[in-house]
């Protein structure tokens, strides 16, 4: 093995899917994510997931083309250098390393934001703020040492932790639909939106698009898959359908259990799957959301976000781009962007979560700081694939083959993103317009970093 290679043929398919589970989070179909859709699009809010599943799939289609041909620690920029070439590629690099240092930033700051507030609603104690500080840093601490000690272990208990997930998401949604009265096909009609179509279509693109960014984290993991080629492909397939038949059935039973007709109260709720938990399954099923919820998803999380970054900072770094130490390597292990992925991420949200607290105290402050890497995450996400579709269509027009599954779906998923990107940033106001000046800032550094390289630095296969 050369001394900075990764160890070949580390992790399986399922390892993979749950890699990208973890990202995707599918519990947040019963918290967070439940609360937006149904905002938007009210009782339709399965219609929505449906449709949002079938545009993943589509613009799913551009990684699962490309991995068939390319694997390689770089991921994205690799496909995008192939299409577009070494500059271009590069700087989708750098946009990857932006995404996922906001996404885990994001998830620092939101769990020790909400751990306290949810224990305390869920079962009436009184757990101090700084509760949440210690519980995200012990999942942080564990996902640190697993990952130093190999991608195989980390991502075996991301397998396991995530299996239990979805299958609590499963089995809450089928005891909630077994015993609700509203149950019938009527979520699943545009009309159980008050804006009809309108409503779907915002709850779409602000909501249930959006709540499958990761699934295309298990992409730098090319040189350590078996059988990469068809792995990587299977792994985003199987992970998109996955998380979209729980965002379906899990939105289904949300506003059934509810109650369609009481749905106008819905986003006023703090945790309205615990609410539905509580109702259907007393305090059994309250314990058992809290559980699963709040302590199981984050180290899938932090995992699934953590293990891509390391291999984009290692190969940009085996490349040239990024000093050489960080592609230093042991057993097979990328040690050196490890230490950099949790370094820079924790430095990062702890000195934005200390400014905004000071500024706006605990809850505001750190709402503010998380929901700004959010958003920044949201932006830098949906330029890496808008590239990507762009560099399969450049293949497809220079090599005049595949029309339509290298031109035309990969133009159709750019067409869906440039509209994501416009509600995504639709009325920002203060101080949430930071996100796009930050955004700005470094893809402005990035291109001046790419301009100045040598070719001969930058060979990216």
């Amino acid at each position: 093995m050369s001394e900075n290679a990764l160890k070949s043929e580390s992790v399986g398919l399922w390892e993979l899917v749950f890699q990208s589970m973890g990202q995707i989070t599918p519990i947040t179909i019963l918290s967070g994510l439940i609360l937006s859709i149904v905002g938007f699009s009210m009782g339709a809010a399965p219609l929505v997931m449906v449709i949002s599943m079938l545009a993943v799939l589509l613009s799913a289609n551009t990684i699962y083309q490309f991995s068939g041909r390319v694997a390689h620690a770089g991921g994205y920029y690799a496909y995008v250098a192939h299409g577009l070439g070494t500059r271009v590629g590069v700087f989708t690099g750098f946009q990857y390393v932006l995404y996922q240092v906001s996404n885990l930033a994001l998830e620092y700051l939101i769990v020790a934001w909400g751990f306290s507030k949810s224990i305390n609603y869920a079962l009436g104690i009184q757990l101090p703020i700084w509760a949440g500080v210690v519980w995200i840093s012990a999942m942080t601490a564990l996902s640190y040492y697993l990952m130093l000690r190999g991608v195989r272990p980390s991502l075996r208990l991301s397998l396991v932790l995530g299996a239990i997930q979805v299958l609590f998401i499963f089995a809450l949604s089928a005891f909630v639909i077994a015993r609700a009265p509203d149950v019938s096909l009527a979520p699943f009609l545009p009309s159980s939106s008050p804006n009809g179509w309108q409503g779907v279509f915002i709850g779409f693109i602000a909501g249930g698009y959006l709540a499958f960014a990761g699934y295309g984290s298990v992409v730098p993991m090319g040189e350590e898959a078996r059988a990469p080629k068809e792995t990587i492909r299977k792994a985003v397939l199987y992970a998109v359908l996955l998380a979209g038949f729980a965002f379906i059935i899990g939105s289904y039973a949300m506003v059934v259990g509810y109650g369609l007709s009481n749905l106008s109260s819905f986003t006023s709720e703090v945790i309205p799957g615990l609410i539905i938990a509580r109702r259907f399954m007393g305090v059994i099923g309250a314990y058992a959301f809290i559980i699963v919820g709040t302590f199981l998803s984050t180290y899938g999380t932090v995992v699934g976000m953590g293990t891509p970054l390391s291999r984009v900072i290692f190969s940009l770094a085996r490349d040239g781009i990024f000093p050489r130490y960080l592609s230093t390597v042991k057993s097979g292990n990328p040690t050196a962007a490890i230490n950099a992925t949790y370094l820079i991420s924790v430095s990062l949200a702890v000195l934005v979560g200390l400014a905004f607290y000071e500024s706006f105290g605990f809850y505001t402050g750190i709402y503010y700081a998380w929901a700004i890497f959010g958003i920044i995450a949201t932006l830098s996400n949906l330029l890496i694939h808008i590239l990507s579709n762009a560099s399969l269509s450049i293949l497809s027009i220079r090599n005049r083959t595949r029309w339509l599954s290298w031109l035309v779906a990969p133009t159709a998923s750019t067409v869906i993103m440039l509209i994501a990107y416009y509600f995504s940033l639709m009325g920002l106001g203060w101080p949430f317009e930071l996100a796009p000046l930050s955004f700005i800032c470094w893809s402005v550094i990035s291109i001046l970093w790419v301009f100045r390289l040598n070719r001969k630095r930058s060979q990216v296969m």
